[in-house]
């Protein structure tokens, strides 16, 4: 049986990041589409682009956590470089100690997947639940191997007038740049103006979708596209020739 931990503060739990880079991500590709619940076939990729695929999906309800592995079929070449990717959904969630080890183990179980190498977890945490999720994030980092990346999907607001997220224990923070709701058009002035992220880790990746406006981007950075339902040939081809 694991001993419970402590119940840190977020204070201390940004401390643990500091010193945290990009270092780990370095060797990951900068092209990464993002397969989510579809049948996706992507043995058309060819240039070395890298695959960040829907492993599961956790649902914290109450007290309930409830754990979905993913059921579409997903095809790549071999040697494609693979991100598993854990969604999680609230509603109304107790935060104890049983979701927090649920979602610990969600993803730690993703990383058995075969071709594994980064792990993602994508998960629109409300202001009530930062301390809750930076626990887990800490958690995650200290029990993954420690040549495994650990990325971090971000809503715009975290990444800029916000910035909570600065310090968090993970290698990168992707910048949700679709989807924006009332935040898209501050943050799209912001991208025109040259206004860089507040937060430190956020400055090393996008997150853009294919059918959205392609948003002002820098160069540079990786470049995470996600296409809603199935992937082909055409369509990547068609958004990677926009890309910086």
């Amino acid at each position: 049986m694991r001993r419970s931990r402590p119940a840190w503060t977020l204070a201390a739990l940004l401390l643990l990041g500091c010193g945290h880079g990009p270092e780990r991500m370095r060797g990951f590709p900068d092209r990464v589409l993002w397969a989510w619940n579809a049948p996706q076939d992507l043995r058309f990729l060819t240039r070395g682009e890298a695959v960040a695929f829907l492993g599961g999906e956790l649902m914290l309800a109450d007290r309930r956590a409830v754990f979905s592995p993913r059921r579409a079929p997903l095809l790549v070449s071999p040697g494609t470089p693979l991100m598993a990717v854990l969604r999680v959904d609230a509603r109304q969630p107790a935060l104890d100690a049983g979701q927090r080890r649920a979602m610990v183990e969600s993803a730690l179980g993703l990383l058995d997947l075969p071709g594994v190498r980064a792990l993602q977890i994508d998960f629109d945490a409300l202001a009530s639940q930062r301390v809750f999720y930076a626990q887990v994030l800490a958690e995650l980092r200290t029990r993954m191997p420690a040549q495994v990346p650990l990325s971090m999907t971000a809503l715009g607001s975290w990444c800029s007038g916000d910035a909570w997220i600065a310090g968090l224990p993970v290698d990168e923070q992707v910048p949700m740049l679709f989807r924006m709701g009332s935040d898209g058009p501050n943050l799209v002035r912001l991208l025109r103006r040259g206004v860089d992220w507040q937060a430190p880790g956020a400055r090393h990746a996008y997150g853009i979708a294919t059918d959205e406006a392609l948003p002002p981007l820098r160069g540079s950075r990786r470049i995470y596209v996600f296409q809603p339902g199935p992937w082909t040939a055409q369509a990547w081809a068609r958004v990677s020739q926009a890309l910086p």
